[in-house]
């Protein structure tokens, strides 16, 4: 009957679903606008930077662009924003806001071999790593499945414009459900371990694959890791599972949690001095702080 009757306030999909494990949040959430200045369609990674097109185009790796420094950067929004591009204008980055783990990962199979010899940066928020679950998130975007015993990207071409699939969907059982799992886990929907099988698995491929090529290109690498201002409170499996997983693989891992934390200890600041109340991400400061220390272990490796 709310449904029905239209009840804007009672039909937000948050009330219903888990946006870090249903897909029925996301098909329920509308497409986001799309700077078209700025991106431009691409059929396996749903959008680039237009200022990347001829990277992506390029049709081998014999040909591609001499540049001053061998910096490439790939991510998704910390890496993609106004105060830490500044930082390192004369990189070449492939990061976009909202990309997942997935989309990042495909960003680099789909240049890798236009960036030999190069240090390569890979910077993800943790969160980025549940986005691997769904075909539409701001936008309709690929999907990994399993295959076999190995992971194959579906959903290519993306489709832009593609209406969601229509569900049943039980919302009395949904809200319920949902209300519950809150109210047990401190109402922070990331407390949810779904699937986390999968998204381990996907992880483990993702990278296991990213050092494959990069052995094989001669190129070094980096794995800087953000979060948000309400991990700083209490982690979550998500910093305990990424930590570990690259500290195994002997990988440069630069996490930010833990400089910002020496930097709060030393000057005696709330997590809050670094992070912007406009969009959450870090601030002037805190993108200062990170790009510092990245530039310093920039410097050891090089």
């Amino acid at each position: 009957m709310v449904f029905i009757a239209d009840i804007k306030i009672f039909k937000k999909p948050i009330l219903f679903f888990n946006p870090y494990c249903d897909q029925s949040y996301w098909s329920n959430i509308e497409t986001s606008s799309i700077n078209q200045e700025v991106l431009q369609y691409h059929p396996e990674l749903t959008l680039i930077k237009k200022s990347n097109n001829s990277y992506y185009n390029l049709p081998n790796s014999s040909t591609f662009f001499s540049r001053e420094d061998n910096l490439t950067f790939y991510g998704s929004s910390f890496f993609d924003h106004k105060y830490f591009i500044p930082y390192f204008k004369d990189s070449i980055n492939y990061a976009v806001k909202s990309y997942g783990l997935d989309q990042i990962f495909l960003s680099y199979k789909l240049t890798k071999d236009k960036h030999p010899d190069d240090l390569i940066i890979f910077g993800f928020l943790l969160e980025d790593l549940d986005r691997v679950l769904f075909d539409k998130r701001n936008y309709p975007k690929v999907k990994f499945k399993v295959f076999e015993d190995t992971y194959k990207a579906s959903n290519i071409p993306v489709e832009l414009k593609k209406i969601p699939d229509n569900k049943i969907v039980l919302y009395s059982y949904n809200l319920f459900k949902n209300l519950s799992f809150l109210y047990l886990n401190k109402f922070d929907h990331r407390k949810s371990e779904c699937d986390i099988d999968l998204k381990k698995g996907l992880f483990s491929f993702f990278i296991n694959d990213i050092l494959k090529d990069v052995e094989e290109l001669n190129q070094k690498i980096i794995f800087v890791t953000f979060n948000f201002q309400t991990d700083f409170i209490e982690s979550n499996w998500r910093y305990k599972f990424i930590s570990s997983h690259l500290s195994s693989m002997n990988v440069i891992h630069l996490d930010t949690k833990d400089i910002l934390l020496k930097h709060m200890k030393k000057n005696n600041l709330d997590p809050s001095k670094y992070y912007s109340n406009e969009d959450l991400h870090l601030n002037q400061l805190g993108n200062e702080i990170i790009a510092s220390e990245l530039k310093m272990l920039i410097e050891q490796h090089m």
